[in-house]
């Protein structure tokens, strides 16, 4: 079942949601792609056009909100797999494309609100955002400063948040009416969870193709019958001589000087790094006055505990409030933090004036920040102060080598006036192999190298070139060796054993065939499996989505095995054999016995119903509304920087 509930998870609010930029974690971190004019219209939702004026009504979409979509996308994958992808790959993936999707499907939403007169009061937004439990402070009420805050650590405008809650509310609104509660009829979903709970238990037996040993050679006829048929599979594929010079940090890094003062400036400037901050275990009264805070403190010296003085003074138990242990950052900044920070142990001798009142303070425990001494940490520092210089000076070499090549026309020629290595490469495939199958191009840049080998005349050299690793490379290909079809003489011994592998593989299938016709008429499938050398396996009961595959259950043999009757046995090819699949013993779904899990199934059913009415609506929406896009200025904006 677990494959339908994954699906089934998806509840119309989440879809809903989903379109909305609530989040603080989507929002992208810069822009991953150049784009020209940052206002210009992509697409447009509803309105009229008309020439040369352009759209009188309608909701425009700028180039500005697809981007920022794509980059959240980015940023949400980097959060779900810890690395970003580059832009280049997203865009093969079609992450642009899903990101003017949603972003279209946002501005379908506003329009229809628009449309139906679905209006948004100040008042309710102000109440929703009061409500959000992250905008919260010490007290749980909405805390205004932590609000400005959090939107300003996200980078988001105030008006641009107000924006996306007001569609919230408008969205629930629209879409209020699909009510999912008892959209499934009982009876598919009885049947949909009989359908996934079922479990089957599978005889197997492995045929491999190795079975048969005894294949015979070819005869001339045949031989050459074969490779007639398949003189693609033995074609030889071009390959090509290249030279190269590539650039990277490694080659700058001995160049790069670092002091031993930038290094100590560096650790000063990091200490928070190297070790852990100051506590105070610090328990506080609050007093209204001064003169009720030194009171409670004179109190105190008297022999009384803080919580008695505080008593005493204040009139009231449970005046002593326990802040426990905190840092320094973890106080109001000021003269609170400070005073805190610069007592003894012990009740403080003098009270603390802050913006909320007297502070009379008791420090419980303290414990001293640690810090790495320098000498540890010195080598690392200068190692990573390298790192980051090395980059210029990289530029520098790689500027003042292309103003070079500009000059001389001549890889060879440059690479010398700066006492760079040329490296060359000889006969190698578009995969970087060569003749015998060897990878021979690896190590950085080696797919880049390749591809621009073959992307370049014979004779000529490319342009410099930029990897995006940030390495820099310029490739001379030195010959080409056009691809061809060899005369069989050349190849016999390949055609002879993909020949032999091909008629191995039939006789199997021949035995595998009369297995199965045995089994299927009755026969033991045990006593057929002995017969063969082979054994006969139990899997385990699974679903129709699971695998036993330590007993040949394979999916595709599963997906087969649900197909079958019991006692009917078929076959499933592999890569070098063949499973044949027989179910023992078939287990129904107990819909009495879990009749819980029957109706949290319902629900969830009920969910993907809406989700489907709700995905209706939206296309409903989009049809009678209209959209236009304008696919130029679209592919433009997401056209990678290398080739703008």
């Amino acid at each position: 079942m677990s494959k339908f509930r994954k699906y089934a998870g998806y509840v119309i609010m989440f879809v809903l949601m989903s379109m909305l930029i609530i989040s603080f974690g989507l929002w992208g971190i810069g822009d991953m792609l150049r784009l020209g004019g940052s206002s210009r219209e992509v697409a447009h939702v509803g309105g009229t056009h008309v020439p040369v004026y352009g759209w009188v009504g309608g909701t425009s979409v700028s180039i500005d909100e697809v981007r920022d979509r794509f980059n959240r996308q980015l940023e949400q994958i980097q959060q779900q797999t810890g690395q970003r992808p580059e832009p280049e790959q997203a865009l093969r993936f079609g992450l642009h494309l899903r990101a003017l999707e949603d972003v279209l499907q946002r501005a379908i939403i506003d329009y229809a609100a628009q449309q139906y007169g679905l209006t948004v009061g100040v008042n309710e937004v102000q109440a929703v955002i009061a409500r959000n439990p992250a905008f919260a402070g010490p007290t749980g009420s909405f805390d205004a400063n932590k609000y400005r805050g959090l939107l300003q650590q996200a980078r988001i405008s105030e008006a641009s948040y107000v924006a996306d809650v007001r569609r919230e509310i408008a969205s629930s609104q629209l879409f209020g009416t699909v009510r999912t509660e008892g959209l499934g009829p009982a009876s598919l979903r009885d049947e949909i969870f009989r359908m996934e709970g079922e479990k089957r238990v599978a005889e197997t037996v492995y045929i491999p193709d190795a079975i048969v040993v005894d294949v015979p050679k070819p005869s001339a006829e045949q031989l050459n019958a074969y490779f007639d048929a398949n003189k693609n599979k033995f074609q030889i594929p071009e390959y090509r001589a290249f030279s190269y010079v590539l650039l990277s940090v490694d080659d700058v890094m001995g160049q790069v000087a670092v002091t031993p003062e930038q290094v100590k400036q560096e650790y000063d400037a990091r200490q928070g790094e190297f070790g852990s901050p100051e506590k105070r275990d610090v328990d506080q009264a609050m007093a209204d006055s001064e003169d009720k805070a030194k009171k409670i403190i004179e109190t105190a010296k008297d022999g009384k505990s803080l919580e008695d003085a505080a008593k005493d003074v204040l009139g009231a138990a449970g005046g002593v409030i326990k802040l426990g242990s905190v840092q320094k950052k973890d106080l109001p900044a000021g003269p609170l933090s400070d005073g805190v920070f610069a007592a003894p142990e012990g009740i403080a001798p003098q009270p603390i004036k802050s913006p909320l009142g007297w502070h009379v303070v008791r420090i419980n425990k303290i414990e001293p920040g640690k810090l790495t001494p320098f000498d540890e940490v010195k080598g690392r520092l200068e190692t990573e102060l390298k790192n980051q210089l090395a980059p210029d000076l990289l530029i520098k070499l790689v500027t003042d080598f292309d103003r070079s090549l500009s000059k001389t026309q001549s890889m060879v020629a440059s690479a010398q006036e700066f006492s760079l290595k040329v490296r060359t490469i000889e006969n190698v495939d578009a995969r970087g192999q060569d003749p015998s199958g060897k990878q021979v191009v690896s190590g950085p840049a080696s797919s880049e190298l390749v591809q621009a080998a073959f992307a370049t005349r014979e004779g000529s050299e490319s342009q410099l070139l930029e990897t995006p690793k940030g390495e820099y490379f310029v490739v001379r290909t030195d010959r080409v060796t056009p691809s061809r079809t060899p005369a069989l003489a050349d190849v016999e011994a390949k055609v002879v054993e993909a020949w032999q592998n091909e008629e191995r593989r039939k006789r199997a299938d021949a035995k595998v065939k009369e297995a199965l016709d045995k089994a299927n008429s009755g026969g033991d499938l045990g006593a057929i499996a002995k017969e063969l050398g082979l054994e006969l396996r139990t899997a385990k009961a699974v679903t129709r989505y699971e695998a036993d595959t330590g007993n040949y259950l394979t999916q595709p043999a599963t997906l087969e095995l649900f197909k079958l009757p019991v006692g009917k046995a078929s076959s499933v090819r592999s890569a070098e054999g063949s499973v044949i699949v027989r179910p023992k013993e078939i287990q129904a779904a107990d819909l009495a016995k879990d009749k819980a899990t029957v109706e949290r199934f319902g629900k969830q059913l009920d969910g993907m119903i809406g989700n489907d009415l709700v995905a209706q609506l939206l296309a409903a929406l989009r049809a009678k509304y209209g959209v236009s896009v304008d696919e130029q200025a679209f592919m433009a904006a997401f056209q990678p920087q290398n080739q703008q």
